[in-house]
């Protein structure tokens, strides 16, 4: 998935979960750096963050990631 960052710069990021896994990850080339959890009412949690992202990424994230779980 692509993000406009807090800068208006872009970032492409990779989401991979497995099939019927409420865990989704998110790597910023080979690197996690967070997993997300669908509370499976149109939300996500953030479950780890070993990338240390700050807020406003993981509101983007959680954005996109809605996509994902519809």
């Amino acid at each position: 998935m692509q993000l406009m960052l807090k800068d208006g710069a872009f970032a492409d990021y990779q989401v991979k979960t497995e099939k019927n896994s409420k865990l989704y990850e998110v790597y910023s080339g080979e690197s996690l750096i967070a997993s997300f959890e669908d509370d499976n009412q149109g939300s996500f949690a953030l479950s780890d963050n070993p990338g240390n992202i700050d807020e406003d990424l993981q509101s983007r994230i959680i954005e996109q990631l809605k996509g994902f779980s519809a």
